[in-house]
């Protein structure tokens, strides 16, 4: 959409502060995307550097190389800027061996159950945007930068009745997500969890109990901080009951709460005024995994949650997710899933999301690995409201509430020369469609974009890990 007419001051400023807002749906810290080929460490590790008898150092590097169509997820119609990317992502991993890959000095297993079972990887992926347009080259170049992105899992006397849990993950996010501004929307985001973890007889049944906190924020200042920045402490309780060697119920319950730094405040001024909402969310699952045939696999899991916000609409409904796998050979798997669930939004208080896929992949001949997979998400958002007593709901745009339809592809190939030397080829699609239109009494600043765009990137690259 392009914009026409005279832009007041203030509605320049409040129309950059609802786009940012509607920029941080997809920054949200749910899920980071990495490099495929770092997805799955069993099929990208090599041999490693032996540290110890148990301990093993996989240290590793990968350069890619492509374009992308739509650095800044800008509409059609508001004109979109592709450009050349460069991407080097130097990491390292530090991880025990488990029991049956320990061997005694005479060359048997051993039989030992370590006291400790911990992984450490690290990655730093430096991404370089470069294009031959003189109108945006400077501005495509300050877009590089360098992101971060650390695991650690750490287990305190493993395959015991007693059992203590570490695990941290930390993100540097540099890619700017759905934003309608040329700059970067540097965030960093920290989960950590603390907890124990009881295994009576012989570990049929599981319950683990975990502390845990997390926070985000915004380097940038402004209204993206003042919406975005939160700090989240939460609780859960989580297990499982063997009761066949390929079937187990599940359980979870989590509650939090999500402290938005600005909570009670609102942003922008008069009709306007929209306010800034801490959240509680609650969910519990109970959910059914097993393996039926040599080639049939469930996960099942239905479920309640329940989110209780500061300011406006509150969510209270019911959760699934179903995945049923094929398995193809001793290599290859068809998954086909759904998921229902709600998250946090900058632009209303949530959205629900409702999203089905479809996931291939195979290992052919040991050398060729092929990923494929194509998902196609419904999400409702909840009502936006002026932070007038009592609220009042404001359509900024459609009068009828917004919903969104979001599809996203990938398609990975490598070819594995060596156990830790492959060529790959990434590519990446993702497309948004949605009924949300601005109110035409609102004029927010000429070049920006409707919620509609797409996105294509395509790379290619070589990755060694030892």
């Amino acid at each position: 959409m392009k914009f026409r007419g005279s832009t007041q001051a203030v509605h320049r400023r409040l129309g950059r502060g609802i786009l940012l807002v509607v920029a941080g749906v997809l920054a949200l810290p749910a899920s980071v995307a990495a490099q495929e080929w770092l997805h799955d460490r069993r099929n990208s590790e090599g041999p490693g550097i032996m540290l110890s008898d148990s301990v093993v150092f996989h240290p590793g590097i990968a350069i890619e190389g492509g374009y992308d169509t739509n650095v800044w997820y800008h509409s059609t119609e508001a004109g979109i800027v592709g450009s050349g990317r460069l991407r080097i992502t130097p990491q390292l991993s530090l991880a025990t061996l488990p029991p049956q890959r320990i061997e005694n000095p005479d060359g048997t297993t051993s039989m030992t159950n370590p006291s400790v079972d911990f992984r450490l990887a690290a990655a730093s992926p430096v991404n370089l945007y470069l294009s031959a347009d003189s109108t945006y080259s400077s501005q495509l170049l300050n877009q590089s930068d360098v992101g971060i992105q650390t695991t650690l899992d750490l287990t305190v006397f493993p395959r015991r009745t007693w059992s203590f849990l570490l695990r941290d993950t930390y993100t540097r996010t540099i890619d700017p997500g759905n934003d309608s501004s040329r700059a970067t929307f540097n965030r960093d985001y920290n989960d950590a969890q603390l907890g124990i973890r009881w295994a009576p007889g012989g570990g049929a049944f599981e319950m683990n109990m975990l502390a845990g906190f997390s926070f985000n924020l915004y380097e940038e200042g402004e209204f993206l901080s003042q919406v975005g920045n939160y700090l989240a402490p939460r609780g859960s309780i989580t297990g499982r009951w063997r009761f066949f060697p390929n079937t187990a119920l599940t359980f979870e319950t989590t509650a939090g709460y999500n402290a938005k730094l600005s909570n009670g405040e609102s942003w922008g001024t008069g009709v306007w005024a929209m306010p800034i909402s801490s959240s509680v969310p609650v969910r519990a699952w109970l959910g059914l995994n097993g393996q039926w045939t040599p080639v049939i696999a469930t996960q099942l899991r239905i479920g309640y949650g329940a989110g209780f916000y500061s300011y406006g609409e509150d969510f209270d409904s019911a959760l699934a997710q179903a995945e049923v796998d094929f398995i193809i050979g001793p290599n290859g798997r068809l998954k086909l899933g759904f998921i229902r669930d709600f998250v946090d939004s900058f632009f209303s208080n949530f959205y629900v999301r409702n999203e089905g896929y479809v996931g291939w992949d195979h290992l052919f001949s040991g050398v060729f690995l092929i990923g494929a997979k194509l998902g196609v998400s419904y999400m409702q958002y909840a009502t936006l409201y002026n932070a007038a007593v009592p609220p009042v709901p404001v359509a900024v745009g459609s009068p009828n509430p917004r919903n969104d339809v979001r599809l996203t592809g990938t398609l990975f190939m490598e070819y594995r020369l060596k156990d830790w030397l492959g060529f790959n080829a990434t590519v990446t699609y993702e497309q948004n469609f949605t009924d949300f239109q601005w109110d035409p009494t609102f004029s927010p600043p000429a070049g920006t974009q409707t919620e509609d765009y797409w996105k294509l990137v395509a790379l290619l690259g070589a990755r060694i890990i030892y």
